[in-house]
């Protein structure tokens, strides 16, 4: 399948050194990056809520990142 992904300019340039040292193509760069994030558990940590008679919520890396999609997303909208 055919996609397209908006990458930092600064970011592109290091994964193109990065795939020029290890004498391989961006692509299969770009796919093993991918296929290892998905093999890793999600990390999870405690926040502690400080508001007075709260007590700590369970907060993971993938809510964090859904809401930072959904700011961006809103950031963008014309």
């Amino acid at each position: 399948m055919r996609t397209s992904i908006d990458i930092p300019d600064a970011l592109m340039e290091r994964v193109k050194r990065a795939a020029a040292r290890r004498k391989t193509t961006l692509r299969r760069l770009v796919l093993d990056a991918l296929e290892q994030s998905l093999k890793q558990k999600p990390e999870r940590f405690e926040l502690r809520d400080a508001a007075v008679g709260c007590s700590s919520a369970t907060v993971d890396a993938g809510r964090i990142n859904h809401a930072i999609d959904e700011l961006r997303q809103q950031a963008f909208q014309p």
